[in-house]
């Protein structure tokens, strides 16, 4: 059982990061820039799986470890439209 590993595409969606630290840090690889909320935030996530959706109109989509107060809503958002879930919080 379960998703043949050959059949997963692992992504990273980089928003930035509010953490100082991390921002000072010169070997640091994230985007340096503050994180990205509210609609600007969206945008890119509505960017990221409509081009998914394009490519491949029947995968499933795992939210994971988004930050809580945004991951209720995007299921709610997006469970309509395709398959997707995320299993820290169903």
């Amino acid at each position: 059982g379960g998703i043949a590993p050959h059949r997963v595409l692992p992504v990273v969606i980089d928003v930035g990061t509010n953490n100082p630290a991390l921002l000072a840090d010169p070997v640091y690889l994230g985007l340096k820039q503050p994180r990205l909320t509210g609609k600007k935030y969206q945008e890119v996530i509505d960017e990221f799986v409509q081009a998914i959706m394009n490519r491949w109109p029947k995968c499933l989509i795992q939210f994971e470890d988004f930050e809580s107060s945004v991951a209720q809503p995007l299921l709610d958002r997006y469970r309509e439209k395709l398959l997707c879930f995320n299993d820290d919080i169903q």
